[in-house]
């Protein structure tokens, strides 16, 4: 099937506009939600542009037929959730006797209900997940070009990140640079919480890596040597190694290491250990050991850093316990997704109560459980399944020749994954688009023919 070069040109500048797009306004999570109204906004102009500017004589979009599979595994549960359901059943559900009681009162009881407890919630959830499936099939339709070039558009606005946040470390509390009222004193960048700040910092650690392998690789112009090459990735590493230090996530910094293993993978052809090298690398630990000594008992920003890990009054064991608690409540069909507040407000301990109260589960496999039950489990296990396999054939066979793509697509998952044992890092708009971009990349790229033009 013949591919019109204009076409393919169009469909990488629409992915590559999404996925930036997603970096700078998919950050404000459920307490700033404009943002990401304007980032879903978005999503539908490039969507219909997708269509306007696609063949008439092709298919719309041409993906592998897992890409279909993953999408639908996301977008089917709260759809589920949303549709009505007769009187005999809802109300044969576990944790629907408050609800029932509820709507007694105005004589609703009687009444067809969905599963979800607060379907416009529910809905939210869904329109807030097709942004990510939207990412996700633009990046599998392309070839190496493509995806090279909107892994190259994540780094550099993630990147943007680490400037804005010197910015907002300069300057103190009030200035134009934060843009959200949360985490104030810390490295933010484009998101109201720091950890996901985090996260987008290593996003661009990895992605400048493998751009700066791809294009050294590939690009006509650009022929550096294997050193310059090393010393552009390692001074992008101790960039943004300081910069998700000064974010103060505990659990970033404890994924650094990991986040590390991804690039030394895709620097690892370039590396000669004979005594030279080995020496060198010996100086480089030393200093950067002993600069980190100096700050960490002089600077005040640094000091800062290191006191949170102090964890006296660390709250996250209290909310898994009562998420847990929740979960047998609503146990097998959960409460419906986007439920989550409301549902633990709900059944929170009274000696528990206080002037705050948990947005969030911060264990996205516990707050899946919660609202999607047995059946969200079920999808998840699916899902994981399917970008497993592929991760596995790509490492073997990169899907579009390129194993630095790969490392990049496995490593980012494999963060964001760690991550959400701990914090709800999906629940980022920004990086859930960075997550469905990293399984596209993974994905085996469907033949088009031989483009024409």
């Amino acid at each position: 099937m013949l591919i019109n070069s204009r076409t393919v040109a169009w469909q990488t500048g629409l992915a590559a506009v999404l996925a930036g797009s997603a970096v700078v306004l998919g950050g404000g999570g459920s307490p700033a939600p404009l943002s990401e109204l304007a980032l879903q906004c978005l999503t539908a102009v490039l969507v219909m542009l997708w269509i306007v500017t696609a063949q008439a004589n092709t298919p719309l979009v041409r993906v592998h037929r897992d890409v279909w599979i993953i999408a639908g595994m996301v977008l089917i549960l709260p759809i589920l959730q949303l549709i009505p359901l007769p009187p005999a059943v809802w109300q044969s559900f576990k944790g629907r006797e408050l609800q029932q009681a509820a709507l007694a009162l105005v004589d609703a009881q009687d009444t067809w209900r969905p599963l979800s407890l607060l379907p416009t919630r529910t809905f939210a959830s869904l329109l807030a997940m097709v942004p990510a499936v939207v990412m996700l099939i633009m990046v599998a339709s392309l070839k190496r070009g493509g995806r090279a070039a909107v892994v190259g558009v994540v780094s550099v606005m993630a990147a943007l990140s680490l400037v804005i946040g010197a910015g907002q470390i300069a300057a103190g509390e009030g200035n134009a640079f934060r843009f959200y009222d949360q985490d104030i004193g810390f490295l933010n960048g484009f998101q109201a919480n720091h950890n996901s700040t985090a996260d987008v910092l290593m996003v661009a650690m990895l992605g400048v890596a493998a751009t700066i392998r791809e294009m050294s690789a590939y690009s006509q112009r650009w022929r550096p040597t294997p050193a310059y090459r090393l010393s552009l990735t390692f001074g992008a590493c101790v960039l943004f190694c300081f910069g998700v230090f000064l974010t103060a996530s505990r659990m970033g910094m404890m994924l650094l290491p990991v986040a590390l293993l991804g690039v030394l993978w895709m620097v690892w052809p370039l590396l000669k250990f004979n005594r030279g090298t080995l020496v060198i690398i010996g100086w480089l630990a030393l200093l950067l050991v002993v600069a980190a000594g100096y700050l960490a008992a002089t600077n005040p920003v640094v000091v800062k850093v290191l006191s949170r890990f102090d964890f006296a009054g660390e709250y996250r064991p209290q909310i898994w316990r009562e998420t847990l608690h929740a979960i047998g409540v609503y146990f097998p069909w959960g409460s419906g997704m986007g439920t989550f507040v409301p549902v633990y407000a709900a059944g929170e301990l009274l000696e528990t109560v206080g002037p705050t109260y948990a947005n969030r589960a911060h264990n996205d496999l516990l707050e899946l459980l919660l609202e999607g039950g047995v059946i969200g489990a079920m999808l998840l296990t699916g899902v994981v399944w399917t970008v497993l396999a592929s991760a596995r054939q790509a490492i073997t066979k990169p899907p579009a020749g390129s194993p630095g793509q790969v490392v990049f697509a496995i490593t980012v998952l494999g963060v964001i994954a760690l991550h959400s044992q701990v914090d709800y890092p999906l629940r980022s708009m920004s990086l859930a688009l960075v997550a469905a971009m990293c399984v596209g990349l993974l994905i085996p790229v469907v033949d088009t023919g031989r483009r024409r033009g």
